[in-house]
């Protein structure tokens, strides 16, 4: 038990969490779009004040319909607002997990929003005002308020906020970024079955990109006679990805490759 023990605060030690990257590109992101979904609802709550009042923001597509969701997303578990409260906890806590221990900057994209999503509309229920369900107050709930304004599926019937729009948005990346891979994956399987050559030069490659942003986005902000510039960073980033270039150019001149 102690080597285990032992063995998961080395490997936690010498895990590489790309803080810096995290500090500088992905934090304020992520508070922006918190920051920008609390400011919403403070404007809908002080000028709507009634629930059920509605607004026109673009007409025949999206209106506004001030609302307290007691429940999760989409009005889910409105009945039980201390499972929904429960869930929305859990789940903001699973995804800062994530977020911390994600290294790929492509997948940080994705978790950035759902993080601020989540986030946002956890911290947002301690300050929504209350409302009635089944005849009782409740407190605790979300502010929702962005309706479309047009049928297409029943999309008319749901109301939601910024934060649950960061959380739709950050799927669609997952989905496209899915898709990406696939088609990479494919590619990278043909380069490495009829040119193996030109996949292992592709691979030392690609894998320099990646050392040269971990080892980049790791360091500390202290500057020490290992660290680079910024401007070094992109020049030998540049530098690696033009040398592929030159490989494939001398590729299809049949001075190297297969």
């Amino acid at each position: 038990m102690q080597d285990f023990i032992f063995n998961i605060k080395s490997n936690l030690k010498n895990y590489n969490f790309i803080f810096k990257y995290k500090l500088v590109w992905c934090l304020p992101l992520i508070l922006f779009l918190v920051v920008l979904d609390w400011i919403s609802k403070a404007i809908v709550v002080s000028n709507m004040k009634i629930e059920g009042t509605t607004a026109k923001f673009i007409p025949g597509f999206i209106e506004f319909e001030y609302k307290i969701n007691p429940g999760a997303a989409y009005g889910m578990n409105a009945e039980n607002k201390g499972l929904a409260i429960s869930i929305a906890a859990l789940v903001t806590v699973f995804l800062i997990l994530i977020f911390v221990f994600m290294k790929n900057k492509y997948w940080l994209i994705p978790i950035n929003l759902m993080v601020a999503g989540s986030f946002a509309n956890l911290l947002g229920r301690a300050w929504a005002p209350s409302t009635l369900l089944n005849g009782k107050i409740v407190k605790g709930g979300v502010v929702d308020f962005i309706k479309f304004d047009f049928n297409f599926l029943g999309s008319n019937s749901y109301i939601f906020n910024l934060a649950d729009a960061w959380v739709s948005i950050a799927v669609g990346f997952i989905i496209v970024i899915m898709f990406v891979y696939i088609y990479f994956e494919i590619k990278e399987a043909i380069m490495k079955s009829k040119h193996q050559e030109d996949f292992e030069v592709y691979a030392e490659l690609r894998a320099k990109q990646i050392l040269l942003f971990e080892t980049y986005w790791s360091s500390s902000f202290k500057k020490n006679e290992n660290s680079i510039t910024y401007k070094q960073y992109l020049k030998t980033n540049k530098e690696i990805h033009n040398e592929w270039k030159k490989f494939k150019k001398g590729v299809n001149n049949g001075t190297s490759g297969n």
